[in-house]
């Protein structure tokens, strides 16, 4: 399943945006303070002039740094593809993403953005953009509240806490451990170990919080039982799971485990003694 986000909401954004209610195929150009859609609508009234303008960002690791309507996503936050004509983005600032939804593959939210606006195409790390902002400040419309929850570090005899193995992992090399930790689960990443969750804040019906992801090193866990995910924290769709559990299993480490091979330590569990930890 994937969810839409709008670039312009008119619910948060009023102020800023086309008004509640009108098309928003058909917009009525604001050349005084444009957005987006009057951006793309008529970009023969701003090209070569410098404008500020409102929509939504998208940015991923992979170079893509673009102003669009707004964004889809899977139901856990990732994957996020760009709706209707993306302007690129030219010296856009990073430090901005820090305001802004940070799933673990990429980020994106709403901003104002003020630049030169370019429409001879050929935009972009492969010329495929018809449009080019090249922009000069820029600053986030909504800031996005995080929350972290940690695994504790006082635990009971016999059990190691996640945060040891990570940080003294040869130590634990070949071994059977008990450990405390944090299941994590999406489609992107597959399951892991991690010390600490971070979400944005969850509204007060939802405990699972808004895209959540891994604080800190995580370590690859394979076998974790499916029937045991309902008992956690579980997102739409059953986008992501996430719970503090307590798990037995082999330790590992010095490889290239997980998912693409990205972790260089993994837990192979032992189904059984998988316990939800509240």
């Amino acid at each position: 399943m994937r969810r839409f986000i709008q670039g312009l909401l008119c619910v948060a954004l009023f102020s800023l945006l086309v008004a509640c209610g009108q098309s928003a195929d058909q917009p009525a150009i604001n050349t005084s303070d444009p957005t987006i859609y009057d951006l793309v609508a008529a970009p023969e009234q701003f090209a070569g002039k410098t404008v500020t303008v409102q929509g939504q960002y998208l940015w991923k690791p992979d170079g893509l740094s673009v102003l669009v309507k707004g964004v889809s996503t899977r139901d856990d936050g990732t994957d996020a593809q760009p709706l209707d004509t993306p302007v690129w983005l030219e010296n856009m600032p990073s430090d901005i993403q820090a305001n802004l939804h940070r799933p673990v593959d990429s980020a994106y939210g709403a901003v104002s953005v003020q630049g030169t606006f370019e429409t001879a195409g050929g935009y972009g790390p492969d010329g495929s953009y018809q449009y080019r902002l090249t922009v000069n400040q820029a600053e986030a419309i909504e800031t996005i509240q995080r929350q972290t929850v940690s695994a504790p570090s006082d635990v009971p005899a016999g059990i190691v806490p996640v945060t040891e193995l990570v940080n003294n992992p040869e130590k634990y090399n070949g071994q059977r451990v008990t450990t405390h930790g944090f299941y994590f689960w999406t489609q992107a990443t597959s399951g892991l170990l991690t010390a600490g969750i971070q979400t944005e804040m969850p509204l007060q019906s939802d405990a699972a919080g808004i895209n959540p992801q891994p604080v800190g090193t995580p370590i690859s866990m394979e076998g974790f039982p499916p029937d045991k995910s309902a008992e956690l924290n579980v997102g739409p769709s059953n986008g992501f799971v996430w719970g503090l559990v307590e798990v037995s299993g082999t330790f590992q480490t010095g490889g290239t485990f997980g998912l693409n091979g990205v972790h260089r330590s993994q837990l192979i569990i032992e189904p059984d003694s998988v316990k939800p930890l509240k």
